[in-house]
């Protein structure tokens, strides 16, 4: 793995609901799909409905991530309410991306982004500087398993074979 220092940069958790756009005229090679005006205001129209259900709603967390399973066409997401975790500079697409790491974006923090995927409903989760998250992570982890070794050696192992039960099988049959 690729070693995290302090210059490494931030990672951010996003959801998103991704809004394809409909129809499209495909190429000779059928390789790609180009998207008239129409399409991609009638795309943008849909995502801005999908964000205007959301704000006259509660505006949590929870209630983005059940609009994304509801409503998103992104495969890798849609399950997890759109959720995305741990991104890096240089993962997402360009736009998409420059939202995620804008000056001063915070928890909470909500918007459109068009990418040639779509539309993409967002919902800024959480951001900090790699070096902390890893941290705390491997910390965690440290702590978890002196624990359990501090338990396991409070307490003397003893295997009683008699207690021990194996299904019976007809061999008859």
């Amino acid at each position: 793995a690729e070693k995290i220092t302090k210059e490494s940069g931030d990672l951010v958790d996003v959801r998103h609901i991704l809004i394809t756009p409909e129809g499209g005229t495909k190429s000779e090679d059928g390789k790609t799909t180009t998207y008239s005006d129409a399409e991609w205001e009638a795309c943008r129209k849909k995502a801005q409905d999908i964000l205007d259900k959301w704000l006259a709603g509660e505006k949590t967390e929870d209630s983005f991530a059940k609009l994304a399973q509801e409503n998103s066409t992104d495969p890798g997401s849609k399950d997890k309410g759109g959720l995305y975790t741990y991104i890096s500079k240089g993962q997402m697409v360009k736009p998409f991306e420059e939202w995620c790491f804008a000056e001063g974006r915070k928890t909470g923090d909500y918007g459109l982004v068009k990418t040639d995927y779509g539309y993409h409903v967002m919902y800024f989760v959480f951001g900090e500087p790699g070096w902390i998250r890893y941290s705390r992570s491997d910390l965690i982890s440290e702590r978890a398993t002196d624990m359990l070794m501090e338990i396991a050696g409070n307490y003397e192992r003893v295997t009683d074979y008699k207690l021990i039960a194996l299904p019976v099988s007809d061999l008859n049959k």
